[in-house]
């Protein structure tokens, strides 16, 4: 994959019965700024809610407006209590984001992930040092 070229911190929700629905928001960290980053999603085959800290490493980017797609990922999931699992996704603009995810909730799912991310054209764009991550995000 080469050198990360930015990174995203995310907050997701995660609810199912048969299929599932994500939603949730992150800030990208890109070109020495910052900015928010709206998530929603979901896949099929799975049981329960559950919440995801996120922290991504991500490549290939190099337009802020790349970000802005539809991501894809195959992703099995169970949690009861806590949980953490490493994800790679990619879109239609050659992005690709390494994810690890830390999970809490009660959950079980076997999906193809289908999340679409979109950059906040209403948010602030702030100056930012290289994310660390930090929760919740806002």
């Amino acid at each position: 994959m080469g050198q990360p070229t930015a990174s995203l911190c995310f907050r997701l929700h995660d609810a199912a019965l048969a299929g599932g629905y994500s939603w949730g928001k992150g800030r990208l960290y890109f070109g020495g700024h910052s900015y928010p980053v709206k998530i929603t999603g979901g896949g099929a085959v799975g049981i329960g809610y559950s919440t995801l800290r996120g922290e991504g490493k991500v490549y290939n980017l190099a337009r802020l407006s790349d970000i802005n797609g539809t991501y894809w990922s195959v992703r099995a999931e169970g949690t009861i209590g806590r949980g953490r699992n490493v994800t790679v996704l990619d879109n239609n603009h050659g992005v690709d984001i390494k994810a690890t995810m830390h999970t809490s909730g009660a959950h079980l799912a076997a999906a193809v992930m289908r999340l679409t991310l979109k950059v906040n054209p209403g948010g602030e764009r702030v100056e930012a040092t290289p994310a660390v991550c930090s929760f919740p995000i806002r």
